[in-house]
């Protein structure tokens, strides 16, 4: 990163606060400029596209720094950001940094470790292999995102369906978002919607919406996921899960881009664009017939495939010091990189949980690493066995140890055990009444 794009946004709703992180930040030699107004920020964007970083107040009227932070990686999922709050409140430092921020500090800021954080981060911005920034939040050495990237840029110029294809764990949603923010609706909604989740029997309820006690007696309208898109993105994950009544039911609303609330006679137009994603191989859902071929056509005319990590060695490397770094700062450890050895290990590696398994590996051996280097023995089990696996057999007895030892860590609660894992609640209890039904 260039020094003409060190330039900061300090967003802080006390003037004389904004001004005293400004001269801070002047010393350190960065550009800054300073927002007053929350509800401002985002029209900074616009004016100084070259803004790479946002430093805010967590506690302010009319817009916390929480929601500032989903605003600007809605518009910009490039700009880092880093929130900063007089009260040290943990539950909203895990809330900021599951949400995307780059680091949370307390106030009054130190000289010495904002400078740290700063440095960390300006430091850790990767060459894209595009040339147009708006990619910069996907870091990747690959050739294959050459293609990606171009489907990307074509399919948000046009207003039609986009079926994302990868494993668990590739950036589904990711690639989802940054297409979002290439739209013109990119300053309206984007709202996921992990289909696993949802109760089949409640499904249009909560996809269209319901009238309080619409079976029985008048009361107010609740919106469902489809009314909160507005004018925005829908993106229905893990569409490959849908049930034939449910499959009949998207598809009927993609092909009359129209929907009824349930309890209501009036249909209304749908004025989100649907972005759907399967982990699954939809094709072969079709020959067997758990999945519509009407649907998958209507979805499949315009995909965007997204690699394995096993596929792009070549980012091994680079993720792992990445996610490096970026947990480093994020817990205030000191790590210079890798021992030879457990990069070896890193590149062996299979990650069936592909691009966020390789983050939550890096993130735990930061907590646990004593020494300067993150050393093998450090590392998971399961990558220290990464040489000797050697069919797919192995590693879904991998896989299946990993997950039952998560349970048992949480004693069984599978919604935190699935938050750990970084899978969808719904994903999970399909993996284990696949490992019951091989067992019986």
């Amino acid at each position: 990163m260039t020094e003409s794009t060190r330039l900061i946004l300090v967003v802080d709703d006390d003037r004389n606060v904004a001004e005293a992180h400004r001269q801070l930040l002047l010393e350190l030699g960065y550009d800054t400029l300073t927002c007053s107004s929350p509800l401002d920020a985002e029209r900074f964007f616009d004016r100084h596209p070259e803004i790479a970083l946002v430093l805010t107040d967590l506690r302010m009227p009319n817009l916390n720094g929480l929601e500032l932070l989903q605003r600007v990686k809605l518009i910009r999922p490039d700009v880092g950001v880093i929130l900063a709050t007089v009260v040290n409140d943990i539950d909203s430092a895990v809330r900021a940094t599951k949400a995307g921020a780059y680091n949370y500090l307390l106030k009054p800021l130190r000289k010495e470790r904002l400078s740290e954080v700063l440095s960390s981060f300006f430091s850790n911005q990767p060459l894209s292999i595009s040339a147009d920034r708006r990619f910069s939040s996907v870091i990747t050495r690959s050739r294959a995102f050459e293609d990606i990237f171009r489907r990307i840029q074509s399919f948000a110029e046009v207003d039609v369906p986009v079926l994302i294809e990868g494993e668990t764990g590739t950036g589904k949603e990711l690639v989802a978002r940054l297409l979002h923010t290439l739209t013109q609706r990119s300053a309206e909604p984007f709202i996921p919607v992990d289909i696993a989740s949802l109760n089949p029997q409640l499904f249009d309820a909560e996809l269209f919406g319901y009238r309080k006690g619409a079976l029985s007696a008048e009361g107010p309208r609740l919106p469902g996921f489809v009314e909160a898109a507005g004018a925005g993105t829908l993106f229905l994950d893990e569409i490959g899960e849908l049930g034939n009544e449910q499959q009949k039911t998207v598809l009927r609303m993609i092909e009359s881009k129209r929907y009824a609330p349930t309890g209501e006679q009036d249909d209304r137009p749908l004025e989100a664009r649907i972005v759907t994603a399967t982990n699954r191989d939809l094709p072969v859902q079709l020959s067997s017939g758990n999945f519509r071929s009407d649907l998958y056509y209507r979805l499949a005319a315009h995909r965007i495939k997204l690699p394995p990590l096993r596929e792009r060695p070549e980012d091994i490397e680079l993720l792992a010091s990445y996610f490096l770094r970026k947990h480093s700062s994020q817990f205030e450890r000191v790590l210079e990189g890798f021992t030879d050895e457990a990069l070896d290990l890193l590149r062996a590696y299979s990650y069936p949980g592909n691009v966020r398994e390789l983050e939550g590996i890096i993130s735990a051996a930061v907590l646990l690493e004593e020494s300067p280097r993150v050393q093998a023995d450090t590392l998971p089990h399961s990558v220290r066995l990464g040489k000797q696996v050697s069919s797919a057999s192995d590693l879904e007895k991998v896989r299946y140890q990993v997950i039952m030892n998560t349970l048992a860590e949480f004693d069984g609660n599978q919604t935190r055990a699935a938050a750990k894992l970084g899978i969808a609640r719904g994903t999970l209890n399909r993996l284990l009444r696949q490992y019951r039904n091989q067992s019986d």
